[in-house]
């Protein structure tokens, strides 16, 4: 059998053009509502319930190392 080569790189690039030109026009909060239903969507797909989400939660800082 032959290898499956997969271009990983490209595809991320690919990905994230389209969703770019889908949503350069978009507010900030109808781009937040597009990935939460991307997310919605595979959770669906891969036969898990979703996580909540605390809009009011900030981004934790990053941990240092020692």
């Amino acid at each position: 059998m032959g290898e499956l080569k997969i271009k990983s790189v490209e595809m991320v690039r690919s990905i994230r053009d389209a969703h770019y030109e889908e949503l350069r026009e978009r507010s900030p909060q109808e781009k937040i509502a597009f990935f939460r239903e991307k997310a919605r969507t595979l959770y669906a797909e891969l036969g898990r319930s979703e996580k909540p989400l605390d809009d009011s939660a900030s981004v934790p800082a990053a941990k240092t190392r020692r």
